[in-house]
Formats: structure tokens, C-alpha cells, sequence
């Protein structure tokens, strides 16, 4: 892919309407192009900003109906500003698409400004909440109810590791697990903590998995895992516990990420698709 083709999709890829294959071209362009790369990452920033910060509105019917009127108006008279030194500043090529430049960012300074301030993500609230383990089930639950959206859809593990890359002060861990499906990711941060999702399928499961540094998470203060916890996790490597409503959750430590699966069905099973992975995979 050049530069050029990789302009054109540029918005496709960040609204999602790209083929899992066609992505994976993307990415693999953005990540031999730092321009490319930094281009997307801005549009993706912006596109998450207006999404999460702007509140949709119709607009009243009698506003549109003026507009309409105003227009229908102008159509039938002819430009009122036609042989003017503004009219001709209107005609040259450039000035239109500058102009609506300036007034899209108006309008989108204008509503950040009126918006209600974002409310904390699924992840970031439960990490700095009181219990971490009920929090990644309710993160699980979300991701079933489609509540929490992957912000990318790809079945490539390497076309996440790219994704995922510089985001995290830890390593995030795609593995490619035997008979699950990967679906996608996102990441999203509170009060300076990062968290990585990753989302798979298993015939009609879903198992979800979320990452996050692991020397931050045990010494949060005040604790978000138990002691009984944190003894399993320093002498084993792995803390297992299935939920009264029979979801299975598996945390384990590897290096500077503190991972959790979780998904409805029993411990040994989970244990077996996430040890189903290559042994470099972790």
C-alpha cells in the first residue's frame, strides 16, 4: 500500500468499514510509515473525542425548516454577495474547504465546552475501584452486551500488537489461542492508568482478556485485589475464582503485565484455551 492509497482509506479505517484483510494492510503500512501512522493516530483521536464527548442532537424542525426556506431563497434570487470582494474571496478553490475547517472546529469547541464532562471508562473506574476481580466480570458482561466496542476488528493478532504498540507502559499479550476466534481490542486509560482489552470467541463464548502494569495495580492504595490474591498470584503465578452467576476469572502475572481472563466456563477450561497458546505468546 502507498502513502497515497493509505490516504484514501484513512477514514474508512477509522470508522471500521474495512475488511478484516484490508486492515491488515493498513496497519502493516502505518507501521513502516511514522506519517501515515501519526495521521491515523489523530484522526483516531479526534473521532474518539467527538464520540465520546459530543452528545447527538436533532436539530428542531423549525430551524431546519428556515434553513431550507433561506436556502430555496437564495437559489431562486442568486447570490446576493455575487461581484464583491467577499463573493470572489468565496470562489477561489481553497477558501471553502478552509472555511468549513474553522467552522467544524468551532462547532466542535463549542460543544466540548457545553458537553457534560466524560464519565470513566468500564476499565479505569473498576481497576482504581474497590475489588478488581468483580470489576473485570462486569467489564466481561459488558463486552457480551456490546456495551464496550472493540476499537479495532481484526483476527490478526500481529495487526493488534501494532495497534496496541507505544500505547501501554507494559507489554500487551495477543495471543493466538486453539479454537477461539480473535475479535478485536481497545485501550482506554483513567487517572493515568492504561488498560488493554482484548476480545475472543469460542463458538458462541466470548472470553475476555484485560492487561494492565502490573507494579501499579499492586501498590494501588487503597488495594483493589485481596491479599489472598496477591499470595496466590506471588506464589503460583496464577489466581483462579469462578463467580456465583458461573463465570470462570483466571489473573496471572507475566513480567510487567498483570492479565485477566474471564468468561462462562468452568476454570480448567479457560486454563486450557489460554495455555492452548504458543509458548512465546506470553
Amino acid at each position: 500500500m502507498t502513502c497515497s492509497e493509505f490516504q484514501e482509506v484513512i477514514s474508512a479505517a477509522v470508522d471500521e468499514r474495512l475488511l478484516p484483510e484490508e486492515m491488515g494492510i493498513f496497519l502493516g503500512h502505518a507501521a513502516q510509515c511514522p506519517p501515515c501512522r501519526r495521521e491515523y493516530e489523530g484522526e483516531r483521536a479526534v473521532a474518539s473525542l467527538v464520540h465520546t464527548r459530543i452528545k447527538r442532537a436533532s436539530t428542531p424542525p423549525e430551524v431546519l425548516a428556515a434553513i431550507l426556506r433561506s436556502i430555496d431563497k437564495e437559489s431562486r434570487s442568486g447570490h446576493p454577495l455575487q461581484g464583491t470582494l467577499i463573493s470572489r474571496i468565496w470562489h477561489k478553490p481553497l477558501t471553502r474547504p478552509a472555511i468549513g475547517f474553522a467552522l467544524s472546529f468551532a462547532v466542535i469547541v463549542l460543544l466540548l465546552s457545553r458537553s457534560e464532562p466524560a464519565s470513566p471508562s468500564l476499565t479505569a473506574a473498576g481497576i482504581l475501584g474497590d475489588d478488581l476481580i468483580g470489576q473485570s466480570v462486569a467489564n466481561f458482561r459488558a463486552v457480551k452486551k456490546g456495551d464496550m466496542k472493540p476499537q479495532i476488528l481484526s483476527d490478526s493478532p500481529e495487526n493488534l500488537r501494532i495497534f496496541f504498540e507505544g500505547k501501554t507502559e507494559f507489554p500487551v499479550f495477543v495471543p493466538a489461542m486453539k479454537e477461539c476466534i480473535l475479535v478485536g481490542g481497545v485501550i482506554d486509560d483513567y487517572h493515568g492508568l492504561r488498560i488493554a482489552h482484548v476480545m475472543y470467541k469460542h463458538g458462541a463464548q466470548t472470553i475476555y482478556l484485560s492487561q494492565a502494569c502490573c507494579e501499579t495495580v499492586m501498590k494501588r492504595e487503597p488495594s483493589v485485589i485481596s491479599a489472598e490474591v496477591k499470595n496466590d498470584l506471588s506464589r503460583t503465578g496464577w489466581y483462579r475464582h469462578t463467580t456465583p452467576g458461573g463465570a470462570a476469572v483466571v489473573l496471572w502475572a507475566r513480567g510487567k503485565t498483570l492479565c485477566a481472563a474471564v468468561a462462562e466456563m468452568q476454570e480448567e477450561h479457560l486454563m486450557a484455551h489460554l495455555a492452548s497458546a504458543d509458548s512465546g505468546a506470553w
